[in-house]
């Protein structure tokens, strides 16, 4: 799992470092993990939907807070 995780943070890095919507898919992101969070199914289904959405909010976290 590591590795996709790790190839989902180069691309997003690789495609919105430096863009001015990063804050907007940051907080798209975290509505998205939160939103996944809330259903109301098996937590090891729901788990295995939030961790990537997870990945992919605190990605866009450092990029918002390297445009700072």
């Amino acid at each position: 799992m590591y590795m996709i995780y790790q190839q989902y943070i180069t691309a997003v890095r690789d495609a919105y470092s430096g863009k001015s919507d990063v804050s907007q898919n940051f907080e798209n992101a975290r509505s998205c993990r939160e939103w996944l969070e809330s259903l109301n199914i098996k937590a090891d289904l729901r788990d295995s939907l939030v961790e990537p959405m997870r990945v992919l909010e605190e990605v866009f976290q450092d990029l918002v807070d390297q445009s700072e």
